[in-house]
């Protein structure tokens, strides 16, 4: 039927109206289709990028990963090597170090004997000097003679002949006395040169031994440095490796100790029950060496400090530093450990 009422009498007139209305419903449709295509295709190129991203980092991180184990082994064994050369520094310097002390010993043995020689070249140049002293007084006398004999001379011309005589003697020692004077004084000279000589060596000598000797005393500062070090690292050592303090298997006593007063107040108890019982400082060293005779396990003293005590922290530690090393099982083990030490160091410092 049409809008008016009148019956459509077209061919196919149904099916124009049934496709009119078909087709745009199936381009909407395709349409729909391909934009959920083109955003899945957006979605999945934005997550292979992001994909992408992601495994470049990963490579990225992978090759910092391999430099950082390739340095971290250069490393290692660049710090091995220097440990090696360490090592062999060290023996160096002990050798050197004995070196040194055998020359230095030499050097003050070779000192010793120079001393000697300037001290003999000093009394040989003192015994010159006086006879010089000596020499030149007798010259003196000897021109105050001449000029006594000369003006004799002149006052005697009659006694010309046995003046001239005297005269002609006269010169011919003071000539021989000068001759010698000249001799003693090369010789003096001699002997000043040779003194100023031994004196250069000896100071030459004396500050390469000084030299040496500090050079010997730094090796031994370096040695003792790295002896106390290894002193230290071992008592940590033996602190790590033996047992915590325990009153397990020890026969407990505990003790207590304040000021009231300004007097010192001590009460213990034994075994960790009953009461604390007031006693004297005295009294109780007494009764505990006789427990720590009679336990051969040993004794676990706990000191206890109440609240507001009024002692100091010296008062505090002098008493118990008394009380553990000489009654505590582990202090007293650990001060005959010291005691055996202290024996031990010199013993191998007197081993060649």
């Amino acid at each position: 039927m049409s809008q008016g009422g009148f019956t459509d009498l077209r061919l196919n007139g149904g099916s124009n109206e049934t496709q009119e209305g078909f087709w745009p419903s199936f381009t909407d449709i395709m349409t729909v289709v391909v934009m959920i295509f083109l955003i899945a295709m957006v979605v999945l190129l934005v997550r292979n990028m992001e994909l992408v991203n992601q495994l470049r980092a990963t490579m990225e991180a992978e090759r910092i990963a391999a430099e950082l184990a390739r340095a971290t082994g250069e490393e290692k064994d660049s710090l091995s090597s220097a440990l090696h050369r360490a090592e062999e520094r060290v023996q160096q310097m002990q050798l050197e170090m004995m070196r040194m002390q055998e020359k230095g010993l030499h050097n003050e043995s070779q000192i010793a004997e120079q001393l000697r020689a300037i001290t003999g070249l000093t009394n040989e140049r003192n015994d010159l000097a006086q006879q010089a002293a000596q020499l030149a007084l007798l010259r003196q006398r000897l021109e105050a003679d001449v000029e006594k004999r000369q003006t004799q001379l002149t006052e005697a011309l009659r006694n010309i002949d046995n003046q001239q005589l005297q005269l002609s003697a006269a010169q011919r020692s003071i000539v021989t006395l000068e001759e010698g004077l000249q001799q003693l004084r090369t010789r003096y000279s001699e002997s000043q040169l040779e003194s100023e000589r031994l004196q250069r060596t000896v100071a030459e000598q004396r500050q390469s031994l000084d030299e040496a000797r500090q050079e010997s005393l730094e090796y031994e500062r370096r040695y003792l440095v790295l002896a106390d070090d290894f002193d230290s690292l071992k008592v940590k050592y033996d602190k790590l490796v033996r047992p915590a303090r325990s009153s397990s298997g020890r026969h407990l006593i505990e003790v207590r100790y304040w000021k009231e007063d300004s007097a010192y107040q001590i009460s213990w108890r034994e075994g960790g029950e009953g009461t604390y019982q007031p006693i004297s400082r005295g009294q109780l060293d007494k009764v505990l060496t006789r427990l720590a005779q009679e336990n051969t396990n040993g004794l676990y003293v706990k000191v206890i400090f109440p609240e507001n005590s009024g002692l100091s922290y010296n008062e505090a530690w002098e008493f118990t530093s008394h009380l553990h090393s000489n009654y505590d099982y582990y202090f007293k083990a650990e001060e005959e450990a010291k005691a055996m030490q202290a024996v031990q160091k010199p013993q191998e410092k007197t081993e060649p």
